[in-house]
């Protein structure tokens, strides 16, 4: 697979402000950037529709003429996850400034801008357009960059990497977001190793342990507070000291336990089960999740007030759909890692490094390695299509993207909808493929059309 020529990268200035949109014009300009300039949410939104794709950088006013500059941001948003986002304001706002960064931004600055800062962030993503572009015509299938524990090339892992860089010094806590598979715990890995940390890094997995035992694993417990307690037991909040804490699933864990979760976070001090004295703690905090945190709150599984403890910076992960570049980079690397602990040189045949880009990997990496070990397990010498997991290859053409926290009768409706498009409009055919009477088709169809 040959990589495109890269494009210039756009910055995109939104901001009604001319000596803003001055200065910011000409950082950008002197960085090699095009620019384009929005004065308002209406005016941004229909330049996204076109440009979402090339907009490196994003510079948004939280003030507007016609709302706040944070509805560009969140679930709805035009901006791509491989843009970096920055927020501008004439005060601190450290409210407004915290919920942009936990949906979408990466930066919030205060006006007038620091010109010397902006302009550092503005080469680091100028170098890597760079790199993209000197490396055009090189087959990137067997070349993946490779950022402490986690691998690719894409703009949305480049633009993580970025914001792990800067994030991982610091003793904020961090949220990790994304869907199971995407790599959320070699981020939080990555965050450890960078942050110059001597100390252990040590993973809790809130969804793995009974809810009775949650509170003793996690913060210990003396001998003889409860029956069965015959020594002391060391909770992993002191297994990691002087290092980090990953507490995995976090909207896993007891409600009542999140309630004393937030006092430890808030003072520093936490006390085994059975315990009579306050111990200190010395622990650098991450937490991860599968589910949107918004979605979370609104379903009684994550308290609102520890989800803004703990998401001082919020990571999101993107899914292996959305990072098409990496695919089959990283099919390569794992089919290295196998061909060096089994001393062999299996390769893929050209059919199946296809059928693999084509495939939207629902389970992200953690299903593309598996199918990969798969393969490799079953091919004698080059892996072919019909080594990989059954069923990926006669979905490797069409599929429907669903985002998480949709509502099942959307969903239904667009699964239909999509499968009688795919079928050029063969109702009895759609029917079939759906495994519903055809009666039942066109009741569904007409109780859309009621509701349009």
């Amino acid at each position: 697979m040959v990589t495109p020529s890269a494009p210039v990268p756009l910055g995109l200035i939104i901001d009604p402000d001319g000596d803003t949109v001055q200065s910011l014009s000409t950082l950008l300009t002197d960085k090699g950037f095009d620019v384009l300039h929005c004065s308002s949410i209406a005016e941004s939104r229909a330049a996204l529709k076109d440009k979402a794709s090339a907009t490196a950088v994003a510079f948004v006013a939280l003030d507007l003429p016609d709302g706040d500059g944070l509805e560009l941001l969140g679930k709805e948003s035009l901006l791509q996850d491989h843009t970096d986002v920055a927020l501008m304001h004439h005060d601190d706002d450290p409210a407004r400034a915290q919920r942009g960064i936990r949906e979408q931004a990466s930066y919030f600055f205060r006006k007038p801008l620091d010109t010397e800062f902006v302009s550092e962030l503005l080469e680091d993503i100028s170098q890597e357009y760079e790199q993209q572009r000197t490396q055009a015509g090189v087959d990137d299938s067997v070349a993946i960059d490779q950022f402490g524990m986690m691998r690719g090339n894409s703009p949305a892992m480049r633009k993580l990497y970025r914001v792990v860089r800067k994030v991982a010094p610091s003793n904020a806590t961090v949220l990790v977001v994304g869907e199971s598979g995407t790599g959320k715990e070699l981020a939080a890995q990555t965050l450890h190793q960078m942050s110059g940390s001597s100390g252990p890094f040590v993973a809790m997995n809130c969804g793995a342990i009974a809810s009775e035992l949650a509170e003793s694993e996690l913060f210990g417990h003396e001998k003889g507070s409860f029956s069965g307690a015959e020594r002391r037991h060391a909770g992993y909040f002191e297994r990691a000291e002087g290092g980090t804490l990953l507490l995995d699933e976090v909207g896993e864990m007891p409600l009542d336990l999140q309630v004393k979760l937030l006092r430890v976070l808030e003072t520093g001090k936490f006390r085994r089960v059975g315990g009579t004295q306050d111990l200190t703690m010395n622990v650098r905090f991450l937490a991860a999740t599968n589910r949107d945190p918004e979605t979370a709150i609104r379903d009684g599984l994550l308290r609102e007030d520890l989800y803004f403890r703990i998401a001082q910076f919020c990571l999101r992960m993107p899914p292996l759909r959305e990072r098409e570049r990496d695919v089959a980079g990283l099919a390569h690397a794992f089919l290295h890692e196998l061909n060096a602990q089994h001393d062999n040189a299996k390769r893929f045949s050209q059919d199946a490094i296809e059928a693999i880009v084509a495939y939207p990997w629902p389970g992200n990496v953690r299903e593309l390695k598996s199918a990969v070990e798969r393969a490799y397990i079953l091919a004698e010498q080059t892996l072919e299509p019909e080594h990989l997991p059954e069923g990926q290859i006669e979905q490797a053409g069409e599929y429907l993207r669903i985002s998480v926290g949709e509502s099942l009768q959307q969903t239904e409706k667009q699964q239909i909808l999509a499968t009688i498009e795919a079928c050029d409009g063969n109702k009895k055919e759609a029917a079939e493929a759906l495994g519903i009477a055809l009666k039942t088709l066109y009741n569904k169809l007409k109780e859309y059309d009621e509701k349009d």
